[in-house]
């Protein structure tokens, strides 16, 4: 089985989207990150040689949903491109009890000749169909993306999108939309750091209400490194 490892969700607020906001969080980062296509990550990894990028097929797959659910211009392909992604997700299924070495030998059989198939599947009919419509960009998107959409078939810890942290975070991303905006950059800021810690606490099973009620109790006498490593291990569900 896999390995049940503490999560940690963090929350950040910049007014910017700009890549110096990824190199301001992740500028010491070393090991994975798992991202969409978005512009502002290739100056980040440009410069840090230490993150290797994953891609993220949640996002992969919507562009030939989006162009299956749209005109009937391209909907056949779409439909084909979605097939692959339900075959590929099959596999996932299969492999989520594995453990990471049984995951990796998996995926390497079955797996990565669908996503060899579906490059040349997508090379062979990108041309046909017009850059600017949805299957257009759907292709687009596939293989700009395609070493990083499939980068989690070299090990089995990987996981083939970000879903977890989509799911994580739904109700907050859904909830903004009712409190959009905040008085201060620091109140901004506040929210996110609150949003932090009852994320953290509800991905590893821990009552957010009762993991603030103790931070909130002893944080007036913490006042070491060690006393605040405590406090945020309540989160975890380690203390």
């Amino acid at each position: 089985m896999i390995s049940d490892e503490r999560k940690i969700v963090l929350f950040d607020y910049d007014p910017s989207r700009s890549g110096e906001v990824v190199k301001r969080l992740l500028s010491e980062y070393r090991g994975f990150v798992q991202v969409d296509g978005y512009v502002a990550y290739d100056g980040f990894f440009k410069t840090n040689n230490a993150a290797i990028r994953l891609g993220c097929n949640m996002h992969g797959r919507r562009k030939f949903y989006d162009a299956a659910e749209g005109s009937s211009k391209g909907q056949s392909l779409a439909e084909e491109g979605l097939r692959y992604y339900k075959k590929l997700y099959a596999i996932e299924e299969r492999a989520k009890t594995m453990s990471w070495d049984e995951r990796l030998s998996l995926r390497q059989k079955e797996a990565l000749p669908l996503w060899d198939s579906m490059r040349e599947w997508a090379e062979k009919h990108e041309g046909a169909v017009p850059p600017k419509s949805k299957i257009g960009q759907a292709f687009h998107y596939f293989l700009a993306e395609y070493e990083y959409l499939k980068s989690y078939l070299g090990d089995g810890r990987l996981e083939m999108d970000n879903g977890f942290i989509e799911r994580a975070i739904k109700n907050f991303a859904i909830g903004r939309k009712n409190w959009l905006f905040s008085d201060t950059v620091n109140g901004a800021q506040a929210s996110a750091l609150f949003y932090s810690f009852i994320v953290t606490a509800r991905v590893n099973g821990v009552n957010p209400y009762e993991a603030l009620k103790r931070i909130f109790d002893e944080v007036p006498t913490a006042s070491t490194v060690d006393d605040y490593e405590r406090l945020a291990a309540i989160l975890l569900g380690l203390k």
